[in-house]
This record gives structure tokens, C-alpha cells and sequence, in this order.
């Protein structure tokens, strides 16, 4: 059966072409790409191209306003496809893998992000591959949900990250399983990570709303928790903590955080806690902590268990855009809403 896609090109590596008046890589020319496309087999898929969603940015240059704008055509015009593939820059591609996540709301049809590490029309580029494993996926596999496609690997959004800057396996599943893998056309699914469903209360609508007052403090040795303090002056509603290990951090003086976690806890600002762990990063605050662990925890710091910490970030942004007291903006940060979060975990 012919599958009907939606291509959204939003820039990136993978959609550039150098320029030797500009002596720069710019936005190659719609008509370029689709005569990459005429080179290559693209199965039973039909592909709709649009350029003019979004205006064409290095992903560096993503803002939440451009996931908001992202999401809202999405809604408006996905009913008429099976899936959506969207072609973005390496840099920001899991951000927004992640706001499309939560923004998306009773997502019935597979949306894939992918890209490139050399643009697709140079020699030696892995753009034709991953726009190919792309389709694949979105043809063959019809799972709904938001997803990254890359170097032959199929990553839930918001489990993924970028790893490398400069290998084509730029793109690594944090704390889960990858959904599947695409090899010469032929997609193997994980059916354990498939028994995750999302919620589906209804139709398909875009929910954009979004609190950008958001800080994410990595800590160090030596850190000066002295930064605590202006945050509620400067107008910031929740902070993420990228702690060491399993959640420690220093809770002895001079130096401790125990004091700014519970000064925030005082002013209504919830402090959620992640881990440094680039690949297997697990927040653990009980049973049986660690003693620094309950320290923060009796101090208010709240665990994230084995969500991502960019993740965090985004969802932290979507749910302050929904909620505003204390306790309703905890709850939605350890609800499961898109598979980001580990109910027996923590």
C-alpha cells in the first residue's frame, strides 16, 4: 500500500550547499533536493515537499517559538498523510524531537526527525541513507509517536541525544532501548519498547502553551550555591540540577546546596534534579539513598528518576506553560506523557 508523507525541510547540514560567493554553507535549493530525491527509490511512498513552513535556521538558532510553529502545522496538516519526516539541523534536532513530544497531544501517526553530518548533496553524505531508513520507518512501521532516525537507528524523541559531532552515529538512546533499526530496507522492531502507548484521550491538537523561565544548573566541584539566590528576582519559575552520579551534590559547608535547594523550595520554585550520566543516568533518592542524595531530597530537591536532562528542560518549559502552583507542577514533571520517564525507576 502507498504511504503518503510529509516532508518538512527546516534547514540543517543535511539541506546545505556551500556557496563560493559567500564563501559559507547556505540552504540549498528546493529544486537541488528533489533531484537528489530522482536518484533514489523511495518504495511505496509518496513524498509531499514543504520549505516554507519555518523559515531555514542552523538548529543552534532554535527557539521554543519555532517548536510552537512546528507543532500547530503539524496538527493542522497531518491528517492528510500517514507521517511526517522532518529535516533539521544535528545540534537542537532532540530538542525539538521533545517539544514535538509534549506539544503534540494524541499523536496517532509516526513524525520523524532526521539529518545529516555532510550535506546531502556532497559526496559521501549520510543524508540519502537517513532520509531512505526515514521513510522506511515511517512506511513499514506506522508507530505513532515522534522519533529520531539516524545512521540506521530508530530513537523515541525523548530518550534521545546527540553523542558525536563528527561520526555518523551521531545519535545515541539514553536510558532505553532503541525502538528499532533499519538495515537495506528492512525495519527490526524492539517490541519491549514498543509496549509503551502514550496517551490518546481525543483528537489530534497542538497544546503550544510554554513558560520559558527555566534555569539548568550543571554542578562541579566547587561550585558557589550563592547562585541560588537571585533567581526568583530575575523572574525564573523552575530550575533543573544536572547532579552527579545518582543526585549527589555537596551538602556539607561551606559550599552546600542543601541551603539555596530549601530557600527555592520557600519561594514556590520546584528544583528537579537529573543526572551527569551521559549514557545510563539514573536519579536514586529511595529507597536506601545516599547520604547526600536524602540530603537534597529533605531539602525539597525533587528526583527525575531517568529522565533526560534536556528533556527535562523542555518539558519543564511545557508544563509551567500549563500549571502554576507547586504541587501541580510536580505532578505533571513525574507523569509519563511520552514515554520520557520510568515509573519503576528512582
Amino acid at each position: 500500500m502507498v504511504k503518503r508523507i510529509l516532508w518538512v525541510r527546516t534547514g540543517g547540514t543535511i539541506d546545505m550547499v556551500y556557496d563560493e560567493a559567500s564563501e559559507s554553507y547556505v540552504p540549498a535549493p528546493k529544486d537541488l533536493i528533489k533531484g537528489v530525491l530522482k536518484n533514489i527509490s523511495l518504495g511505496n511512498a509518496i513524498i509531499d515537499m514543504r520549505d516554507d513552513v519555518v523559515d531555514f535556521i542552523d538548529s543552534s538558532e532554535m527557539t521554543p517559538e519555532i517548536w510552537a510553529k512546528l507543532a500547530t502545522f503539524l496538527a493542522d496538516e497531518i491528517k492528510g498523510y500517514d507521517g511526517v519526516l522532518i529535516t533539521h539541523g544535528t545540534d537542537t534536532m532532540h530538542y525539538t524531537a521533545s517539544a514535538l513530544s509534549f506539544m503534540l497531544r494524541n499523536l496517532n501517526k509516526p513524525v520523524v526527525l532526521t539529518g545529516a553530518m555532510i550535506p546531502i548533496v556532497e559526496d559521501g553524505s549520510d543524508g540519502v541513507r537517513n532520509l531512505l531508513d526515514s521513510i522506511t520507518f515511517l512506511v513499514k512501521g506506522s508507530i505513532p509517536g515522534v522519533f529520531i532516525v539516524f545512521d540506521g537507528k530508530v530513537i523515541r524523541g525523548v530518550r534521545s541525544r546527540k553523542v558525536s559531532t563528527s561520526d555518523f552515529s551521531a545519535f545515541a538512546s539514553i536510558n532505553a532501548d532503541y525502538v528499532g533499526f533499519v538495515e537495506n530496507g528492512k525495519l527490526t522492531l524492539n517490541s519491549e519498547e514498543l509496549k509503551f502507548k502514550g496517551e490518546s484521550l481525543g483528537e489530534l491538537q497542538a497544546d503550544v502553551k510554554l513558560d520559558k523561565n527555566v534555569v539548568l544548573i550543571k554542578l562541579f566541584p566547587g561550585i558557589n550555591p550563592i547562585l541560588f539566590e537571585p533567581l526568583p528576582s530575575l523572574g525564573f519559575r523552575g530550575v533543573v540540577v544536572e547532579a552527579f552520579g545518582s543526585g549527589g551534590a555537596r551538602v556539607k559547608d561551606p559550599g552546600s546546596l542543601v541551603e539555596g535547594i530549601s530557600y527555592l523550595r520557600g519561594k514556590g520554585i520546584p528544583v528537579f534534579i537529573t543526572s551527569q550520566c551521559s549514557l545510563k543516568g539514573v536519579v536514586r533518592f529511595g529507597p536506601k539513598p545516599y547520604y547526600v542524595a536524602k540530603r537534597l531530597m529533605e531539602a525539597g530537591a525533587i528526583s527525575l528518576k531517568d529522565m533526560i536532562t534536556e528533556v527535562a528542560v523542555v518539558k519543564l518549559m511545557w508544563v509551567l506553560g500549563h500549571v502554576s502552583d507547586y504541587d501541580g507542577v510536580v505532578k505533571l514533571m513525574l507523569r509519563n506523557f511520552a514515554g520520557e520517564i520510568s515509573e519503576e525507576e528512582g
